[in-house]
């Protein structure tokens, strides 16, 4: 039988999760994000933060659809406007990015979702260094074999990790200033600050 208690927390408990209207609006900001990161630093796209991003606010399956829409429009624009040579090898290499890309979306997402007794802060940061090194190995792997071994140097590494460090910082910055400024219009959004 259901009581007056339960039905209160029911609602309580719907309430307290994000729309689908939010969770829209949430990845329209995000595909945002990294349409203008293709747009500014093509060759360095912050993959890493924005699969931190999805994995610490949506779903594993949302997550990586929005992860490979996000991938799609950075080829597209590369291709199409920031002329991009259409050789087999920019091709492979962009499958690899996609590669990679969805594997640290993957690895994020474990690391979110499993360790639990973990202050949000810690689950953010150990999910974007091992999403990082696995991106950075998935891509050197790529390298043995597509070519482009020589980009794999120390200051490069460090450069794309600064990128991906700065990112994520202002995406968890606009994440809590879209989840005040929002509120009234689309309902609770989803929370890095509240990764679980």
């Amino acid at each position: 039988m259901i009581t007056r208690d339960d039905s209160r927390q029911t609602r309580r408990s719907h309430a307290a999760k994000p729309s689908a209207v939010a969770n829209f609006v949430w990845l329209v900001i995000l595909a945002l994000a990294g349409l203008g990161g293709s747009l500014v630093i093509s060759c360095v796209t912050p993959f890493v933060a924005l699969a931190v991003a999805l994995a610490g606010t949506v779903r594993l399956a949302l997550a990586l659809r929005a992860m490979t829409l996000i991938w799609l429009t950075n080829q597209l624009i590369g291709f199409a406007f920031l002329h991009f040579p259409r050789k087999e090898n920019t091709v492979l290499w962009g499958l690899a990015i996609g590669g990679a890309a969805i594997l640290s979306t993957f690895v994020a997402s474990a690391v979110i979702k499993r360790m639990t007794n973990l202050s949000t802060a810690a689950k953010l940061s150990i999910a974007f260094f091992l999403g990082f090194v696995l991106y950075e190995a998935a891509l050197f792997v790529a390298a043995l074999f597509i070519g482009g071994r020589e980009t794999f140097s120390a200051a490069i590494i460090a450069q794309v990790a600064l990128v991906n460090i700065a990112w994520l910082l202002g995406v968890v910055a606009l994440n809590e200033l879209v989840s005040i400024a929002c509120r009234s219009w689309i309902g609770m959004t989803p929370r890095l600050a509240q990764a679980s």
